[in-house]
């Protein structure tokens, strides 16, 4: 819901700090809450990017 609410596309910034908000208080130690979640994102926002890329360009 913090995602959305952001006024930047994707969530980005406040949706990870919801998602180590949300692991350290379920008592993660936050170092590996921050990993998790930057991998997390990595793989699920920023990998798509250059995958879509190499599609358009197949497509084209």
């Amino acid at each position: 819901m913090l995602a959305n609410a952001a006024p930047v596309p994707g969530g980005l910034g406040a949706l990870e700090a919801g998602l180590i908000a949300g692991l350290t208080a379920l008592g993660v130690p936050a170092g590996a809450a921050t990993s998790a979640v930057l991998v997390y994102r990595l793989l699920t926002f920023w990998l798509n990017v250059p995958l879509g890329a190499a599609a358009l360009g197949f497509v084209q």
